[in-house]
């Protein structure tokens, strides 16, 4: 809702861009905007606060915080005996209730630690165990699709901005995402990584919202074809899922 409320403000053009986390943001944009730039991505993996070097390490039945239904299933996939408990609220209350001793541990995003410059003790979890979320740690510059000088302008000065390699990651990652009729709703995984070769990487993974059966494939291909490597890889996926069922 408050990334729609900021695409009506650029289409009454009260603003000439607004500014997003990539990951919250749907599949699809707001006819009439577009994406002039995606910034260079800040670390993509998912932090653990609370103490404890490792998911292992938390004691059996430990209450961890989340608002994320892909990191309440990946957690109990690995470790089904956690206490997954809904966390709400900007990062500052998040910590805020584990420090007053409400979660033995919560789970938050790396890039959000480092850009609002916190001093809190956290580990990085390892992407093998923690696939990361379509286009975790990326930043988009939304705009309205140029009809005048001042919004060519506008697209001209944030495409100076574009990171090509951010932008053809998150791209891959979405393109999943869209195949899967996925959303922040949706327990989906994609990280792609875009090579000095040339080549995209990506991983993807689904699961049921219990964590109870997952599905993870792996494809590679141009960075040129992103887009019809993030449909190829869903369709996989959902292949060997059985259907768009599992995801329900």
């Amino acid at each position: 809702l408050f990334i729609k409320e900021l695409e009506k403000s650029i289409l009454a053009g009260t603003c000439d861009a607004a500014v997003h986390s990539m990951k919250d943001m749907e599949t699809s944009f707001a006819d009439g905007t577009e994406i002039a730039a995606v910034l260079p991505r800040e670390d993509r993996r998912d932090a653990l606060l609370g103490g404890y070097e490792s998911l292992a390490a938390l004691p059996r039945g430990a209450v961890v915080g989340t608002s994320s239904v892909r990191r309440r299933a990946l957690m109990l996939h690995h470790r089904p005996d956690l206490n997954v408990k809904l966390l709400r609220g900007n990062i500052n209350r998040r910590i805020a209730l584990l420090e007053d001793g409400g979660y033995d541990a919560i789970i938050l995003a790396v890039a959000g630690l480092k850009r609002l410059c916190l001093d809190v003790d956290y580990t990085p979890l390892p992407t093998d165990m923690m696939p990361t979320a379509a286009a975790q740690g990326a930043l988009a510059i939304q705009i309205s699709i140029p009809q005048d000088d001042r919004s060519n302008a506008v697209r001209a000065v944030f495409a100076k901005m574009n990171c090509t390699k951010a932008a053809a990651e998150v791209t891959a990652e979405r393109a999943v995402l869209a195949h899967l009729d996925g959303s922040c709703h949706t327990p989906i995984a994609a990280s792609a990584i875009c090579g000095d070769d040339g080549v995209l990487r990506i991983d993807a993974m689904v699961l049921r919202p219990d964590g109870d059966a997952a599905h993870r494939r792996q494809l590679s291909g141009p960075v040129d074809d992103a887009v019809a490597l993030g449909h190829e890889l869903g369709a996989a996926l959902l292949d060997d899922a059985g259907g768009k069922s599992f995801l329900a």
